[in-house]
């Protein structure tokens, strides 16, 4: 499995998932379209990558939106999402799954495919687990991709004992590490903001993640660690780099996103 995180944060969510003869995408959070095109053209053109099905984790902005509809439409290709998701689409002034072109008068619609946690589906060669987590969406998704081999975690509030089940039966991590506790609350942000962001239902914050991987490294070995959704006001990269390392976790390789465009990890089939 080939992994690579497009863009991650606040400005916008969207991972590449390869595998075999499919390639997937977790969100689609594209602000313009010229962002969707300079990150996802350079490799679906030079990497001969086919893309097969968008999948969603959540209908906030940065992971879900027009540009995410439109990408399915321009493709032809599914989109695999909750109801949930889509609860709201006849209030949405600019609508999500289709487009009405003014000068033909045409409308195309996306391809939705409706999914429920608990209910594993499959798209081409990756099987994927949704499950729930907690923040303050209509519905949040996690994922596990290909029984054990990836666990996908984000924008998620707390760790519930389901959500670290599913973590255990994985041999790599992705992981929400959103922000530092003291630079989010001594931010210039309004308070509104910032309880949102420290509630149950917010986002993890560095120190709850690391505590939480410390807490079960004598039970569970990764090989690979994905850092996830990093603020960035409020979290330093290399300073999470550093916090990381200095936890001396049970985990061969540590992976610190960037914002953008990051490089492709590989990752080794589960073991049978």
């Amino acid at each position: 499995m080939k992994i690579k995180v497009l863009m991650t944060g606040s400005d916008g969510n969207c991972c590449l998932v390869n595998y075999k003869n499919t390639t997937i995408l977790i969100d689609g959070g594209f602000k313009t379209k010229t962002k969707m095109e300079e990150l996802l053209n350079p490799i679906v053109l030079s990497e001969d990558i086919k893309l097969d099905a968008v999948i969603i984790t959540h209908e906030h902005t940065d992971h879900f939106n027009p540009w995410t509809g439109r990408l399915c439409m321009d493709l032809n290709i599914p989109m695999y999402l909750s109801p949930k998701h889509y609860a709201n689409e006849e209030n949405r002034k600019t609508k999500y799954l289709s487009h009405e072109d003014k000068r033909s008068g045409i409308t195309r619609t996306v391809n939705v495919i409706d999914i429920e946690e608990n209910k594993e589906f499959t798209v081409g060669d990756i099987k994927i687990y949704p499950f729930a987590v907690y923040h303050d969406a209509n519905k949040t998704f996690g994922f596990r991709f290909n029984d054990n081999q990836l666990c996908w975690v984000t924008d998620c509030g707390f760790m519930s004992e389901n959500i670290k089940q599913q973590m255990l039966q994985c041999e790599n991590l992705a992981l929400e590490f959103n922000y530092d506790v003291k630079k989010l609350i001594n931010s210039e942000r309004h308070w509104t903001n910032k309880l949102r962001t420290l509630c149950r239902f917010g986002h993890m914050n560095i120190e709850e993640s690391i505590k939480f991987l410390k807490n079960i490294k004598k039970e569970k070995h990764y090989k690979n660690l994905i850092t996830l959704h990093s603020s960035y006001h409020h979290c330093d990269l290399e300073e999470l780099r550093e916090k990381l390392d200095n936890a001396k976790l049970n985990i061969e390789n540590i992976w610190v996103s960037q914002r953008e465009d990051n490089n492709f990890i590989e990752l080794d089939d589960c073991e049978s």
